[in-house]
């Protein structure tokens, strides 16, 4: 991407709006549009592919979200994000595969209704498991509804709940699906559900091209990992995980979306099953080593950096400097293939938000002059 010089005056201009759905950061559905050297879209996209972009993308302003009812599991996992008004959703309920989830208010989630797990028993999940109907959910409804509302200003992305590890979890419940990926006696089993799950995941990357074709990046949501480590080991993430990640890497590229996987925990000791595997992008949670990830694996995907909390109230000048020493930091290991997330320190400290209003001009400022 062509270098341009930075130009406040112009670029901190506001020429329209971006449509997006309601939201808090966008109430009234719409977000500001600047006059910048390219679109959000074009600058997240040169990132992905490995281009140096304009300036650090802010996955809150930078990217649009997209979880449309029509999939049951986004209803059912409560994490519907489209056109159609919320107050007629119901959260919770069966998802694809007929597995009862409860939606709890408090937290803004869902959980499997526990006790009573689908498949009993794994090593005969052909008997319990019955495969969605794809042609049965009506996409020519959601794709009218929905499309008007991008614009491609900004890249789109459409979430998958759930990947495979989360997929064998709400078929088993948490304990035996832990295990299955380590008893001999049941690791066949799960190779065999994981090959069908990974046909059955092309046919429904296929879709969402077909009738979403202004998508550009999957988010395929598979935690593996808890506050302090990974669920597994770094061999058994490479036997039972990587090779049907990479079929729905493949699923990705072949349709031409980029693939982020959504993979919260401590798990930058398996980093390397996530690069093996194709993965394009992965922002990690506060609890991760960030100097090391972006020190051995930037160069092999995006990485989401979190920024400083701020606890602490600032004046102007301390967020600016704040942002300042943030965007220098990750510049200097990143190369620069950061995206800025600022996860739950946004909601929690004011000077995070204030910093976040720095971030273009101080990064596009940075990055001009590369």
């Amino acid at each position: 991407m062509r270098r341009q010089p930075f130009n406040p005056e112009k670029e901190l201009k506001e020429i329209g709006k971006f449509r997006t759905f309601p939201s808090p950061m966008a109430p009234d559905g719409y977000l500001p549009r600047y006059d910048r050297p390219v679109t959000p879209r074009e600058n997240f996209l040169a990132m992905l592919k490995g281009e140096s972009p304009q300036w650090i993308p802010n996955f809150f302003y930078d990217i649009h979200t997209f979880c449309p009812r029509v999939i049951p599991d986004n209803v059912a996992r409560g994490m519907v994000v489209d056109g159609e008004p919320m107050e007629e959703l119901k959260k919770g309920g069966l998802d694809m595969f007929g597995v009862e989830w409860e939606y709890e208010e408090l937290v803004g989630g869902s959980m499997v209704k526990p006790g009573n797990p689908k498949c009993p028993d794994i090593c005969e999940w052909e008997k319990y498991i019955t495969f969605p109907d794809l042609d049965s959910w009506d996409w020519a409804h959601a794709a009218e509804v929905n499309t008007p509302y991008f614009d491609g200003g900004r890249p789109v992305e459409f979430t998958i709940f759930s990947g495979l590890f989360e997929r064998l979890i709400s078929f088993l419940d948490f304990e035996a699906a832990a295990l299955a990926l380590l008893d001999e006696d049941q690791q066949d089993a799960v190779h065999g559900l994981f090959d069908k799950l990974c046909d059955f995941y092309d046919d429904y990357i296929g879709y969402v091209k077909k009738y979403f074709p202004f998508v550009d990046i999957i988010c395929f949501h598979d935690d593996w990992g808890s506050q302090r480590a990974p669920f597994f080991s770094l061999a058994t993430c490479r036997e039972m995980l990587v090779p049907y990640l990479k079929r729905v890497a493949d699923s990705c590229h072949k349709n031409g979306f980029f693939l982020h996987l959504h993979c919260c925990g401590k798990n930058e000791m398996i980093v390397p099953a996530m690069v093996e595997a194709g993965v394009d992008m992965w922002i990690p949670q506060p609890m991760n080593d960030f100097d090391y990830l972006l020190r051995n694996f930037n160069d092999k995907l995006v990485l989401g950096v979190q920024p400083p909390e701020l606890k602490e109230e600032l004046d102007e000048e301390g967020v600016k400097e704040a942002c300042k020493k943030y965007v220098e930091s990750t510049l200097v290991a990143s190369k620069p293939r950061v995206l800025c997330f600022a996860s739950s320190a946004l909601r929690k400290y004011p000077s995070v938000a204030k910093m976040l209003d720095y971030l273009y001009p101080i990064s596009r400022e940075y990055y001009s002059k590369l």
